[in-house]
């Protein structure tokens, strides 16, 4: 069995009430892919490539900058509707995925909603929710209440604070998005959040960004933070972790979207474990309306030196496992 654990899609319903309520560049390419909304098209591409079951999560997050606080209610409930449409045409080929682009009372009430009563199997936050950190305190009822009903969070980048020429040649989301992951991932950690709820399940885009690559670092630095502040650089964290700081960085679930590349893929598996990265591919983003990356992914993960059973485990066992779902 394979399931994409991380391809993005967009209601119709969504696209044109962005078009009415907040217009930008990010909304208007919507339009330009059918995969986003179609999904007989995309039964056809993932029966063509052998992919069982695909995770629809939202797409494109900078849509929602700018965005006023009332028209972000509006629209989140919009897209949760559209969601939970889509994969409810076809429970077996489909599982949504709701999103929050905020978190405060109103969305709350929206998180139960998505859960209960449309039935998504889990939420799609961003990696900074308009510029304040993920263990800001507005964040911790959203973790509180997926903690206690075992509902797994979905976290993709969105921009952070930048340089305007970051965007030329693409290089906010090259380096920026990547960048992006890692410092969420790493508000989660020295902020507290898996030290309080240490069964919380997040899953990360781009297979942990520079987390794998940089865990010796991570390590090193992490033992360097009480000289640092002694001296006047930076902040002592008052937060104490349990254990090890690199293994509550590997509490964190994460796709494999890093394209073909095998020592990419290794270094992520090396780090997290089998039982913790899971086939991920961006879908429909890329080039020839998306098809081709998850086709690069798939090829990558079935040509590496590993068991069968933790290649299971990738291509659909840990997807499984983390929703809750029979294998």
């Amino acid at each position: 069995m394979v399931i994409d654990a991380y391809s993005h899609a967009c209601p119709r319903a969504l696209i044109e009430a962005l078009e009415r309520v907040h217009p930008t560049a990010e909304a208007r390419a919507l339009r330009t892919n059918s995969y986003q909304w179609d999904t007989d098209r995309r039964r056809r591409y993932m029966d063509r490539i052998g992919v069982d079951t695909q995770v629809l999560v939202l797409v494109r997050p900078p849509m929602w900058l700018g965005m006023a606080r009332p028209d972000v209610h509006e629209l989140t409930r919009v897209a949760n509707d559209g969601l939970a449409a889509m994969a409810s045409e076809d429970p077996d080929r489909f599982i949504g995925v709701g999103v929050l682009p905020v978190v405060d009372e109103v969305t709350m009430v929206e998180l139960d909603r998505l859960r209960v009563e449309l039935g998504l199997a889990g939420v799609l936050i961003f990696s900074n929710v308009e510029g304040e950190p993920l263990d800001a305190d507005a964040m911790w009822p959203l973790y509180e209440y997926a903690a206690a009903h075992s509902f797994p969070i979905w976290i993709h980048p969105q921009h952070g604070h930048s340089y305007p020429w970051l965007s030329r040649d693409l290089v906010d989301r090259i380096f920026g998005w990547p960048f992006e992951t890692s410092i969420a991932m790493a508000r989660l950690v020295f902020g507290g959040v898996l030290e309080r709820f240490p069964e919380i399940k997040f899953v990360t885009h781009h297979l942990g960004g520079m987390v794998p690559y940089y865990s010796k670092r991570i390590e090193g630095m992490s033992a360097e933070v009480a000289r640092y502040g002694s001296l006047g650089i930076g902040g002592q964290s008052p937060v104490q972790l349990t254990g090890s700081v690199v293994d509550h960085f590997r509490r964190f679930y994460n796709d494999s979207m890093v394209n073909d590349s095998p020592s990419a893929m290794s270094c992520g598996l090396d780090f997290f474990g089998a039982d913790h990265v899971m086939y991920g591919t961006d879908f429909p983003m890329g080039p020839n309306d998306g098809e081709d990356w998850p086709v690069e992914v798939l090829e990558t993960i079935r040509a590496l030196d590993i068991s069968e059973a933790d290649r299971e485990l990738v291509l659909a066992g840990n997807l499984l496992r983390l929703i809750g779902r029979p294998g």
